[in-house]
């Protein structure tokens, strides 16, 4: 890629809050009584780009039913540029690149590194499978189509060879010779729609298209998440915590996170794709932004549990996820 492509994919991702004084009904004096009200909205402005940088720490702890253990963890940054596509495109499309990406996996003693930026240093052999779970995306450009609602509704390339489409068709035909089923499982789920918008949807879908509320609202959101690798889904309860000086904090609580049991999932160590039983889990997402309408920071906190099992081998994974985004600057592009 030159580097007016790079340039080209630089991203924003904009959302608006601001207090607005509404006025309500007048009194028996005429007087008007001041309301205060919050506007927000996710917001794409045409040639405004930011840089976000995402920094995931997921531990894992893993239980056989003969109480034999296992533990790793994994640490992954990924620098990534957005930018709006054309505002004839169909929806509202926000072009992705994942820039760079530095990854660590620590099992035990044994400690395995890749930096994008310093490839000849790597530990890791690219073809180890968790590897695999998070390097598909590297430098495959996509597109996050959003909703009127915010609501990221459609994956896709950008027209261009090495886009995730084309590497997607590359996996499905190429791949049929020289992937076995496992690692052939292994690259397509780490190119599905849900990699894509954990990495790249920066606003989490907890804002709703344009919304006028009061200081106090509470609302509710459906929202989707991978964790270590598996999708699930929630219905958050939003609300803006604080307020000062032209900064706004946001927090959604998740009670009821559940995985989705329709698709199967790799675990590392395990030889195949497995299905999941059953899980559970809870956490908070942050999202700060300031009244010009940036999303500054959001902070992922989660703790999960699902059930699994191969062949005859039950297991439980009990997984714990502290994910970062934050904004590392944003551009006007003429």
């Amino acid at each position: 890629m030159n580097l007016f492509q790079s340039i080209a994919t630089i991203c924003s991702v904009l959302c608006c809050a601001l207090a607005l004084p509404l006025f309500g009904q007048s009194d028996t004096k005429g007087q008007k009584a001041p309301e205060l009200k919050y506007a927000l909205r996710v917001d794409f402005k045409e040639n405004v780009y930011a840089s976000y940088v995402m920094d995931d720490k997921t531990t894992v702890n893993r239980m056989y039913r003969d109480s034999i253990g296992k533990q790793y963890q994994r640490k992954v940054q990924y620098h990534f540029t957005q930018s709006p596509e054309s505002p004839k495109s169909e929806g509202l499309p926000l072009i992705t690149n994942i820039d760079s990406m530095k990854y660590a996996f620590m099992d035990g003693p044994t400690q395995l590194l890749y930096d994008s930026q310093n490839p000849k240093a790597a530990t890791v052999n690219t073809e180890f499978p968790d590897a695999i779970s998070n390097m598909a995306l590297l430098n495959h450009q996509f597109v996050l189509v959003y909703s009127p609602q915010t609501e990221v509704v459609k994956v896709r390339g950008v027209d261009q060879p090495g886009d995730i489409d084309w590497l997607r068709d590359y996996i499905i035909k190429e791949g049929k010779d020289a992937l076995d089923t496992a690692q052939r499982f292994t690259w397509l789920h780490a190119l599905k729609d849900e990699q894509a918008a954990w990495i790249g949807d920066v606003s989490k879908e907890l804002i709703s298209g344009k919304m006028v509320i009061s200081p106090d609202s509470v609302w509710k959101k459906s929202i989707r998440l991978r964790l270590d690798g598996i999708d699930f889904i929630d219905t958050v309860e939003v609300r803006v915590t604080a307020y000062s000086k032209g900064e706004y904090v946001l927090e959604a609580v998740s009670k009821a996170l559940t995985p989705l049991t329709l698709d199967d999932a790799r675990f590392f160590g395990v030889p195949a794709p497995v299905p999941i039983q059953s899980g559970s889990g809870q956490g908070v997402i942050t999202m700060e932004m300031n009244s010009s309408g940036w999303v500054k920071k959001v902070t992922l906190k989660y703790n999960a549990k699902v059930t699994s099992q191969y062949k005859r081998e039950q297991f439980t994974q009990d997984i714990s996820t502290e994910t970062t985004w934050t904004l590392l600057g944003r551009y006007k592009w003429n």
